[in-house]
């Protein structure tokens, strides 16, 4: 299992449901100019969730063109082969997640202090 921040693995989790759609595997999607795949890189202890982009060609070989990085707070800087638009549908669902489980849980209504005078 991959370790990185929460935010980041739900970004990668929608990447993920991405591919499923397109391919039905986890890792390769369509893209606008050709298929390609993602790899995992190495963990990164910032949290960070790091790796590269292959694009496959038609006899299906692949070769290495690009690579990803989204920040530990879920911000999608780099991930060739993947469009705005699936970058901005993947932090946007991302973070609506985000905050269904986790801030949920934390957010408490408060109880007032009484105060014998």
């Amino acid at each position: 299992m991959y370790k990185c921040s929460a935010k980041a693995s739900l970004v990668v989790d929608q990447i993920r449901s991405r591919c499923q759609e397109d391919t039905q595997t986890n890792n390769k999607w369509r893209g606008r100019s050709g298929n390609y795949m993602y790899i995992m890189g190495r963990e990164n202890a910032d949290g960070k969730a790091t790796g590269v982009v292959h694009k496959i060609s038609e006899d299906g070989s692949h070769k290495l063109c690009g690579s990803f990085k989204i920040m530990s707070d879920g911000i999608i800087t780099r991930f060739t082969g993947l469009s705005k638009a699936d970058w901005n549908n993947a932090m946007r669902n991302a973070e609506a997640e985000y905050k269904s489980k986790y801030e949920a849980e934390t957010t408490e209504p408060a109880t007032e202090q009484k105060v014998a005078v």
